[in-house]
C-alpha cells in the first residue's frame, strides 16, 4: 500500500503519511486508532516493544487466537494443557 492510498483511506494528506513514516512524528491518536484496528496489530508492540521481541511464530499465533471465540479459546488451552503435561511425564 502506498503513503497516498493510505492516506486517501485515513482522510489525511499523504504528506501527513510521509511524515509519520519517515520523519518519526507521532500520528494523531485518531489516526493511530484507525490504522492499528484497519491491519489489526496489537498497540503492545508500541508501547512494549522489549516484551514483543518474540519469534514469527508466537505472533501468528496470537493473531489467530485473537479470532477464536471463548468456547474455542478453552479447548486450545486444554489442549495447550495436555501437550504440557505430556512433555512433563516425557521428561520424568
Amino acid at each position: 500500500m502506498t503513503q497516498e492510498q493510505l492516506a486517501y483511506i485515513l482522510d489525511r494528506v499523504p504528506r501527513t503519511i510521509m511524515h509519520n513514516e519517515n520523519d518519526g512524528q507521532h500520528p494523531s491518536l485518531n489516526t493511530f486508532y484507525q490504522m492499528v484496528t484497519m491491519f489489526d496489530i496489537s498497540v503492545d508492540q508500541y508501547f512494549y516493544p522489549s516484551q514483543n521481541r518474540g519469534s514469527e511464530c508466537r505472533k501468528r499465533i496470537d493473531a489467530m487466537l485473537n479470532l477464536l471465540d471463548e468456547k474455542e479459546l478453552k479447548i486450545v488451552e486444554a489442549t495447550i494443557q495436555a501437550m504440557l503435561a505430556t512433555k512433563e511425564t516425557e521428561d520424568v
